[in-house]
């Protein structure tokens, strides 16, 4: 089994780009629906650039689940705030 997302430089940078969007909204709090939409998209971008380079589905599951609760936390961490 080959690693391709841990093991490129290029995908953990634009990963972590994306998660830092994402932790920058979760600090800002009101930046609306811009932040949490080009996270997203980054991310997007990247998970189908990982799967053209031939990621595995554990690679992939962990680096989404990884995002994903960070974007939940986001979430209702601006929903406790109203």
């Amino acid at each position: 089994m080959e690693i391709v997302i841990f093991g490129s430089p290029l995908l953990l940078t634009l990963y972590g780009v994306a998660l830092l969007i994402c932790i920058f909204d979760l600090i800002k709090r009101d930046s609306g629906y811009i932040l949490p939409i080009a996270s997203a998209g980054i991310f997007l971008g990247t998970t189908v650039y990982a799967c053209l380079l031939g990621a595995g589905y554990v690679e992939i599951s962990i680096v989404t689940l990884v995002f994903l609760a960070l974007t939940l936390t986001v979430f209702f961490v601006h929903r406790e705030g109203k």
